[in-house]
């Protein structure tokens, strides 16, 4: 097969990140709609998948041969908002150094890009071993809806073998962290700052929540050997009326990451006890915890899966080295493809691609234009060997 313009691969790169897709924020829309014309210039078979909200996916598919399983790529289009704290211009695409910067640029406008040229070139040739289908979805970053889409819709097959390509620094992510995602809201007693006493400080019974779940998380006893610790952050806090007041009321969101042998319903009793225990500490306030979005338990692609091997023993020829797995490669994340694996029960969802998961979700976020081309070269040669 032709291989991949790795050239062409950073301008789309760089033309979508230039595309403002945060979530919360512009969204996907402006993002798709150059995905569904970029593929038909191309020649590749695709589709618009409605997912909720005038938010779609998109679909595209090059048929094989039918000599064995489909491969899916998912990549998402959404990002997450800009933030601060930038030295270059996030939605500028700025090429210095063999590196792309911008927001997405690593999560995962560069996985994504990678996927288009290589159904292009798949599309321009003869055809595959078997099909290769990409999935180009919406709100990743958040409720996931674009995955539970695909694995609602009936596109999926039971054989079919999964690959998101989220940057794990070309390490293979096999295994994936639970995640589950909390509202905490406390309730205390509005008074004048100078009469402090005689409110309840909704601020301070979060904050002290807070602070006593970090201190619980960081001391739990569960160490996985490809997932490491469970994790805590509390993601936002909002709660107050005016410096001068006692605060009323307080909301804080909170995520939390956990391996086995915990499970989601461990998490959310964990934090119950903590709200239960405050408002001892704080007498008159009222705490209530809340789930955001689904229970997401941790994942396991299994070692001997159609995808795992073709990805190791493409990685070696590429590269000549051993396909690393666990470790500082992202294992942490949770991705469409941990959720599809939740919903259908698959052991052949996986992850693997460029960029570095500590760049994810940062200012000055980027990716390497070598992690782009060995990306590339890998999946043609995972297809090839098919």
């Amino acid at each position: 097969m032709t291989a991949v313009d790795v050239d062409q691969a950073v301008r789309d790169t760089v033309s979508l990140v230039r595309i403002d897709s945060q979530n919360p924020g512009p969204l996907e829309g402006e993002c798709a709609r150059w995905v569904f014309d970029r593929l038909g210039q191309a020649g590749v078979e695709r589709a618009i998948a409605p997912v909720t909200d005038a938010r779609d996916n998109v679909v595209a598919t090059v048929r094989g041969r039918g000599e064995g399983p489909r491969l899916v790529l998912l990549a998402h289009m959404d990002t997450v908002a800009i933030g601060d704290g930038w030295s270059v211009a996030p939605l500028d695409g700025l090429i210095r150094h063999g590196r792309i910067y911008g927001r997405g640029s690593a999560d995962m406008k560069s996985g994504l890009a990678v996927a288009v040229n290589l159904l292009e070139v798949l599309a321009a040739g003869p055809p595959p071993r078997a099909d290769v289908v990409l999935c180009a979805t919406v709100d990743e970053e958040a409720g996931m809806a674009g995955a539970y889409a695909v694995a609602e819709s009936g596109l999926l097959r039971a054989d079919d073998q999964v690959l998101a390509l989220e940057p794990t620094g070309l390490r293979l992510r096999l295994a994936q962290v639970g995640l589950r995602w909390l509202e905490l809201e406390a309730t205390g007693r509005m008074a004048h700052a100078g009469r402090a006493h005689l409110g309840v400080d909704a601020n301070h019974v979060v904050a002290h929540i807070v602070d006593r779940l970090r201190e619980r998380v960081a001391t739990l006893p569960y160490r996985d050997e490809l997932l490491g610790r469970p994790l805590f952050t509390c993601g936002t806090i909002a709660g107050g009326v005016g410096v001068n007041v006692v605060p009323p009321a307080c909301i804080a969101r909170l995520d939390l990451r956990f391996v086995p042998p915990m499970t989601a319903d461990d998490v959310l009793a964990m934090v119950q006890a903590e709200a239960v225990a405050a408002m001892a500490v704080f007498p008159g306030a009222g705490v209530e915890v809340r789930a955001l979005g689904p229970a997401r338990p941790p994942v396991r692609a299994a070692d001997d899966a159609h995808i795992v091997r073709r990805l190791r023993d493409g990685f070696r020829d590429v590269t000549g080295h051993v396909l690393e797995s666990g470790g500082a490669d992202g294992h942490e994340a949770y991705t469409d493809a941990s959720m599809i694996s939740t919903l259908t029960g698959s052991t052949s969802c996986t992850v693997f691609g460029p960029g570095s998961s500590d760049n994810a979700h940062t200012a000055d976020e980027y990716v390497g234009i070598s992690d782009l081309e060995t990306a590339a070269r890998v999946l043609e040669r995972v297809v090839a060997d098919w």
